[in-house]
């Protein structure tokens, strides 16, 4: 990684000491992953792309009902939750946890950008 990298990657780390954070990535709105911190088992790169479809839904529906913009998106799967954030103005932040945990809310609030 280059320097600009990890300098990203180190950003990253607050969200990743929240218990039951599992992943913590940067992602470009278009699918290309930028930064990541995650567990092994988690294909950074693969979420990524996936979240890439995600975040133009919901581009869309925010036009469809006349919102400038989608903030936050949230999904909660069987066992991870998905948490996705603006990050600056160019990338989104993806945390992934344990659903039985609240760090994902906290993490959001309480770390740094």
């Amino acid at each position: 990684m280059s320097e600009p990298d990890d300098a990203l990657v180190a950003k990253l780390a607050p969200y990743r000491a929240n218990p039951g954070v599992k992943a913590a990535l940067l992602i470009s709105h278009d699918g290309f992953l930028v930064a990541a911190d995650a567990e092994t088992g988690i294909n950074a790169e693969a979420v990524a792309a996936q979240v890439a479809g995600i975040i133009d839904v919901g581009r869309r529906l925010a036009a469809e009902l006349g919102e400038p913009a989608t903030r936050y998106i949230s999904m909660e799967l069987e066992t991870l939750n998905v948490v996705l954030a603006p990050f600056g103005d160019e990338l989104m932040l993806a945390l992934i946890g344990d659903p039985t945990t609240i760090a994902l809310t906290y993490a959001l609030r309480d770390a740094p950008r």
